[in-house]
């Protein structure tokens, strides 16, 4: 019997090879200081010169393997370098100031913007910490003149395992014969994961022991669907395997069928099963997965990488861009959603003792009315062009919920008055208890609710969900979290506007039944899971989605 290591699965499929390990792994930063300073800043423009043209490198090679959504990544990679703000400036002052050397000073500046991602209490926004160590060790194999260990050329296929894998290493694979990763570290936004999707490659993370060396050589079974790696498989294991490929291969085809079937319970009863995305490029992508539109956009990508504001001009370009993708799908586009742990360069936040309690959300963008403003001018503007819905997040009283209807209000009179006149759909976020106890005052206000179950579960069971000392407590399907999302989608249902759900919990085989039989109307998830969640739901009848409802609706 071999040995099993568990971890998550973030891209599906089976692999079966010998394991590879692939180490990152730099001299040690000199911690000598800086001579001449002006020389070590001198010598930094040389090295941001050729990360930035190694980077249009990576890109150029990543378009011509996977296509340009995914090589967006490298474009992305570019504007951070170019970032002067919170790039060159820093960077240089430490030198300047701290006489630290050219490397110690790009290493301590990445490291501590890596960390501030890494620190956020937002799945999407914590994995952007990726981004800064590959670019982070871009730059310090440049100043270090170091070598990366080549992957690009193997000549037998590996399940690479690895601490952790940045896009730049997942790009320079040798595809041809990686059949499968595992890493340490990573989640199903990291966009090393997303690549791997993107190719059809199996994706474990969390293995504890990815890149313990003593597994190199070995033969071993990567399951990305279930989440582990068996090293040294037996004949009876390997036999397994060859049958369980052979019934997943026939299950992925059988999906296949599914993209373009309409959304619907076996009695006939319609849903939509949507994607959230966080980029225009993804929105693409969504489609090809066969989704009916986007749950959830998160608009944060915009503002994030960045020492300014983005304007009104760039954030109508980026929505009018996902909506020429949809082609009139209905895209719902969420208001700015940082704030408290979720930091932004361009705009000076207080330092709070819990930012999970704190400025964060509509609360942030209502306390500067200025940023609420263009972002809400833009997506009125783009709403001209497209099946475009505004939502607002965290909301938690009726009479925040009146203050930002009133100032998207008068922008809409403004741009009326301009000649411009729109009035596309306005809803709500449901993801504070408050907001579901109250679910029917609100449903008269707004056209529509959609339930983020991931905040709406860690507010009810005062459950930070990142922590994982607490981690068997956070809990979706919890009684009280079930029942809060029932009386949130009756209410819904008694004033005739629809109610989806864009957690983590709609891709849920388990649970996603169970909220249609409430009431729910539109589920939006990961776009991998739309096939798998229309099937499932096609084979059940809208009574049988109820019972399921009801049964855990009462569950001890």
């Amino acid at each position: 019997m071999g040995r099993l290591l568990k971890g998550r699965g973030y891209s599906e499929g089976l692999a079966l090879a010998e394991v590879l390990i692939y180490s990152r792994e730099l001299p040690p930063v000199p911690q000598d200081p800086a001579s001449d300073p002006e020389d070590d800043v001198r010598r930094l423009g040389e090295i941001l010169d050729k990360g930035a043209k190694e980077l249009e490198s990576l890109y150029e090679d990543a378009v011509g393997r996977m296509g340009e959504a995914q090589a967006e990544i490298f474009l992305a990679h570019q504007t951070i370098l170019e970032d002067d703000y919170s790039i060159r400036e820093p960077i240089e002052a430490l030198i300047r100031e701290e006489k630290m050397n050219t490397a110690a000073a790009i290493d301590r500046q990445f490291r501590e913007l890596a960390e501030m991602f890494r620190s956020m209490d937002d799945e999407l926004m914590s994995e952007r910490a990726a981004d800064f160590d590959d670019i982070r060790q871009m730059l310090l194999r440049i100043a270090l003149s170091s070598t990366v260990q080549d992957i690009s050329k193997l000549d037998k296929d590996a399940i690479i395992a690895a601490e952790e894998l940045t896009p730049s290493d997942t790009v320079r694979m040798d595809m041809a014969h990686i059949k499968g990763i595992a890493t340490r570290l990573g989640g199903p936004t990291a966009h090393s994961a997303i690549i791997a999707r993107s190719l059809g490659i199996p994706y474990v993370s969390g293995i504890d022991d990815a890149a313990e060396g003593g597994l190199e050589g070995h033969p071993a079974i990567l399951n990305g669907t279930e989440g582990w790696l068996l090293v040294d498989p037996d004949e009876d294991e390997v036999c397994r395997f060859k049958e369980s490929r052979a019934e997943m291969e026939a299950q992925m085809k059988d999906l296949e069928d599914y993209i373009h079937k309409p959304s619907q319970t076996a009695d006939g009863r319609s849903l939509e099963i949507c994607a959230n995305i966080g980029t225009p490029a993804e929105a693409a992508e969504a489609v090809s997965a066969g989704a009916d539109g986007i749950g959830l956009f998160r608009s944060e990508f915009l503002f994030m990488d960045r020492d300014d504001l983005p304007s009104e001009e760039e954030q109508y370009l980026a929505y009018r861009k996902a909506l020429a993708a949809l082609e009139g799908r209905p895209l719902i586009v969420r208001t700015l959603d940082i704030g408290g742990d979720k930091k932004l360069p361009a705009l000076p936040m207080p330092q709070e003792d819990n930012p999970f309690l704190g400025l964060r959300a509509i609360r942030l963008t209502m306390a500067n009315p200025a940023l609420f403003r263009t972002q809400l001018r833009a997506l009125l503007r783009a709403s001209a062009e497209g099946n475009l819905r505004i939502m607002f997040p965290m909301i938690s009283s009726p009479e925040e919920l009146a203050s930002a209807k009133a100032i998207l209000n008068e922008e809409k009179a403004a741009l009326a008055a301009e000649g411009l006149s729109v009035d596309p759909p306005v809803g709500m976020m449901i993801e504070v208890p408050s907001a579901a106890v109250l679910a029917d005052v609100f449903a008269r206000e707004v056209d529509f609710f959609s339930i983020g179950t991931n905040d709406l579960t860690q507010y009810t069971l005062a459950v930070e969900r990142n922590n994982a000392a607490v981690a068997d407590l956070y809990r979706p399907d919890h009684p009280a979290v079930l029942r809060l999302i029932a009386m949130t989608a009756q209410a819904a249902v008694r004033a005739g506007i629809p109610c989806g759900m864009c957690g983590e919990s709609a891709g849920d085989p388990a649970l996603a039944p169970a909220f249609v039989g409430m009431g729910v109307t539109e589920l939006s998830m990961s776009p991998k899971r739309i096939t798998a969640v229309r099937k499932l739901l096609g084979s059940l009848t809208w009574e049988e989605c109820r019972d399921m409802a009801e049964a855990l609706i009462g569950a001890k």
